[in-house]
This record gives C-alpha cells, sequence and structure tokens, in this order.
C-alpha cells in the first residue's frame, strides 16, 4: 500500500505539555481539529475517557485512514529524540503475512519520518502478533517505507514502548528528523476487522 500518499495532507491536534515533551491531545478539545485522509472505506475513530484520561478507539474493517500532523520544527528530535506510544489491542487479525502486499495490514502504528508526496522517508512504529519485536523489513509496496515491530504484546491490555526514534530514523533513512506524526490503522489488504486503542503518545528527551 503506498501509504505516503495518505499522509501528504493530514492533520492531528498536538500539544506542548510539559519542558521536553511534546504531547497528543485526544481531548475532545483536541478532536476538534482532528482531520483523517484515506483512500476507499475510512477507518473509524473516536476519543473516549477513563480514569486515566482521554485515549484514541480505532475500528478498521476492510479500511485505511490515517490521522496526522505536520511537524515544522526539524529539531524537535534533537531536544526530544524518544516516542512513547501506549497500546491496546482489543481485536487483532485472525492470520496474515505482513511482509506481503496482501497481508501489508497493522492493527496499530504511529508513522515517522520525511513525509512528502515524492521521494517521502517513512518508519512505521507497529504493532504486530505475528512478528517479533525488533523486526525491520522495506514496505513490499515501497522502497521509501520501513516496518519496524515495537510491540508483540497478546494481552488485550496497554502497553507502552518508547523508541528512540531520532537514532532509528538515522538508521533506517539517514535522516535526523520528522516533519509529521500519524497513527494508522488499516484492514483493506486483508479485508479483516481490528479494533485497537492508542493513548499517551509523546516525544520526551529521555
Amino acid at each position: 500500500m503506498k501509504i505516503f500518499n495518505y499522509f501528504f495532507i493530514i492533520f492531528l491536534f498536538l500539544t506542548p505539555v510539559a519542558a521536553k515533551e511534546f504531547r497528543i491531545d485526544f481531548s475532545d478539545e483536541g478532536m476538534k481539529l482532528l482531520k483523517k485522509k484515506g483512500l476507499g472505506k475510512k477507518t473509524i475513530y473516536t476519543n473516549e475517557q477513563d480514569d486515566n484520561g482521554y485515549y484514541l478507539k480505532a475500528v478498521a474493517e476492510s479500511s485505511a485512514t490515517g490521522l496526522g500532523i505536520e511537524i515544522e520544527n526539524k529539531e524537535l528530535l534533537n531536544e526530544m529524540p524518544f516516542l512513547n506510544i501506549t497500546f491496546k489491542i482489543e481485536q487483532d487479525f485472525t492470520n496474515l503475512d505482513q511482509t506481503t502486499k496482501d497481508g501489508h495490514d497493522w492493527a496499530a502504528r504511529v508513522m515517522i519520518g520525511h513525509g512528502k508526496k515524492f521521494g517521502a522517508k517513512l518508519l512505521s512504529l507497529s504493532h504486530s502478533s505475528f512478528l517479533e519485536e525488533g523486526f525491520l523489513q522495506q514496505s513490499p509496496w515501497t522502497k521509501s517505507s520501513r516496518d519496524y515491530v515495537i510491540s508483540n504484546d497478546k494481552s488485550g491490555e496497554w502497553h507502552t514502548r518508547k523508541i528512540n526514534v531520532k537514532e532509528l530514523l538515522e538508521k533506517t533513512h539517514n535522516i535526523s528528523f520528522t516533519n509529521f506524526l500519524a497513527i494508522f490503522s488499516d484492514s483493506n489488504n486483508s479485508k479483516q476487522k481490528i479494533i485497537a486503542y492508542y493513548r499517551d503518545i509523546y516525544f520526551s528527551e529521555n
């Protein structure tokens, strides 16, 4: 799937909440600015709240839609090189070979890198129930995108991962900045239904 086309004009409300931390806002106020972009049937994103605050729910059924934001500050990763992501997977794919074009769907992922219409360099930080954490591949759809599995958790509970994305972008694409961040849950290739949740997504200095 040529996912770089999805992120050219997508936006998500992002707000700095403390020194050396840059956090996505999933509150009702933040959701007012939330836009989505994709091809064909749309993944449904809604915000909900529990005792720990707001989170985002994604339901994809033969759909592919992303939510994202442009990041204008190219020095962001020099100040805050770590990206913190908390996932929960309620319903994952039943069977999928995510190394192939037909199986290139992900219940939950956060994408960063140099997003543009042509010549993009994308890094997809993904959950997979089938591939081990640390698995890295070139996307079967485009040479400009890399899939990196950061979660293989099958518990159905909230779990958090922290990744040095500056270091990873340097390793995979020889760049040390990101000009976007996007959330993307998709199932358009497999035609299956998945339900995933995101919360506490933020850049930090350590």
